[in-house]
């Protein structure tokens, strides 16, 4: 059960969305956490939208996600409309060993604090701990289509290291702006996947067009079996969305 404190915090983001129909699946032959098996049908229906900062901590959240983002966006070449297979695989690879961070941070903060405190956390560890998996999965899922190169490697494990050390001295300090960061990454990540998705829709992402999904991706989101790529890329979304 999680607490009032943290329902109401939830909420904060997600009713900015409309979360897409799904159900939560706990797999007895498999390893994974309990997570949402999506509606495709629904999952159709997210679109992009925005919460407005309250607060010094919200505005403060907001300000570096966003500086983060145009900075990224610089050094990777991001353009949307003329990007390409390839170009997408390269950031979606390298987001998601970021954005696989903060649930792992604030769960192990937060198991800590409990165990010193001798009380009960309220169910954010378990949510937590499943939204590092998921965004794991995510990770996994793309590295089936590149394997990065050493020099990408090097880059990634520069980037966990700052990002590592500095979200856990931020969460320590200040758990409420770091949610809040985070909940402005998903927003960023739902207007990635869903331009990614437009232009796979206007056919300029052609060998995505008829590319059937990976059986771990058919497994893990409950896919159907003739499952195509784009379909794996509604579900990601919807996972950013929660």
């Amino acid at each position: 059960m999680i607490s009032k404190g943290t329902r109401t915090g939830l909420r904060s983001f997600s009713n900015c969305w409309k979360v897409p129909e799904h159900k939560i699946v706990i797999d007895k032959n498999s390893y994974r956490m309990a997570h949402p098996i999506w509606c495709l049908e629904d999952a159709e229906t997210v679109t992009i939208t925005h919460k407005k900062p309250e607060g010094i901590k919200d505005w403060l959240a907001y300000g570096i996600m966003k500086s983060l983002r145009v900075t990224f966006d610089f050094l990777s070449g991001y353009k949307p409309g003329q990007m390409t297979e390839n170009l997408y695989l390269r950031r979606f690879v390298f987001l998601e060993t970021v954005a696989g961070v903060p649930g792992m941070i604030g769960g192990m903060i937060r198991h800590l604090k409990s165990l010193g405190s001798l009380r009960e956390d309220g169910g954010w560890i378990h949510h937590l701990l499943e939204e590092a998996e998921n965004e794991r999965m995510h990770l996994f899922t793309f590295l089936q289509l590149r394997q990065p190169g050493i020099l990408f490697r090097m880059a990634i494990l520069g980037t966990q290291v700052i990002f590592l050390t500095g979200f856990t001295a931020s969460y320590i300090l200040s758990s409420k702006t770091c949610h809040r960061f985070v909940g402005y990454l998903e927003e960023e990540a739902v207007k990635t996947y869903t331009n990614c998705l437009q232009e796979l829709d206007e056919g300029k992402l052609k060998r995505w067009s008829t590319m059937g999904a990976p059986e771990s991706a058919i497994k893990y989101w409950g896919l159907p079996d003739n499952a195509k790529w784009r379909d794996v890329l509604l579900a990601v979304r919807a996972d950013e969305v929660m």
